[in-house]
């Protein structure tokens, strides 16, 4: 197992060190525009050598390198102190890292969704399955995560727990803490949402 401080590219080398001392040490003595100039003194020396080594361990993204680069270095921007981070390019690695982590589970889950949205309401009928009821599904497909974003929060989440996630009703009514009637309405009321918003599109 590597050592967390290890790094797909360069240890910070004398040379490197510098736009690093600069930028702890104008954080340290809390100088604004100091601070301002140190950190994109360290965007300059370090994003090149992160974006390359993050397209060089997950790829072209997505999430895309450059935008995840971006993230990692405003991370570090909204710290207040570098006293606890020992070593700089190792937090931008670890944060870059997090980060794209995290979008990759989020992708996932909406996969996930998707998958289980497109079944409920579109299961596949033998080969049936032509050219243009592909790109109707793909369509009420959008409708339907159009009118799931347009729900209030609870009737949404009551609807994908129950019918997506397969959530019992009392299980619901304990994570969203309100009753078992309440959970009951707001699914009836998400699917005529749902309903309504796909009889708006034929």
């Amino acid at each position: 197992m590597k050592n967390e401080t290890s790094l797909p590219y360069d240890a910070p080398g004398t040379a490197d060190d510098a736009p690093e001392k600069a930028a702890r040490a104008a954080l340290g003595a809390s100088r604004g525009g100091a601070v301002e100039g140190s950190l994109a003194a360290l965007y300059r020396a370090n994003a090149g050598e992160l974006c390359a080594a993050l397209r060089k361990n997950f790829g072209e993204g997505p999430p895309d390198p450059d935008d995840i680069t971006q993230q990692a270095f405003e991370k570090l921007l909204q710290r207040k102190d570098l006293s606890d981070v020992r070593n700089i390019k190792a937090f931008l690695w670890r944060t870059a890292r997090n980060l794209i982590f995290k979008e990759q589970r989020a992708r996932k889950v909406r996969a996930r969704h998707d998958f289980e949205i497109e079944q409920l309401y579109f299961p596949l009928q033998g080969d049936t399955l032509t050219p243009e009821r592909v790109i109707a599904a793909k369509e009420q497909l959008g409708a339907i995560d159009e009118a799931l974003q347009a729900m209030p929060e609870k009737r949404r989440r009551a609807f994908v727990l129950h019918r997506i996630e397969r959530l019992a009703i009392s299980d619901i009514a304990r994570r969203l803490g309100i009753g078992r009637t309440a959970v009951y309405k707001h699914i009836a009321r998400a699917a005529a949402d749902i309903d309504k918003c796909l009889d708006s599109r034929k």
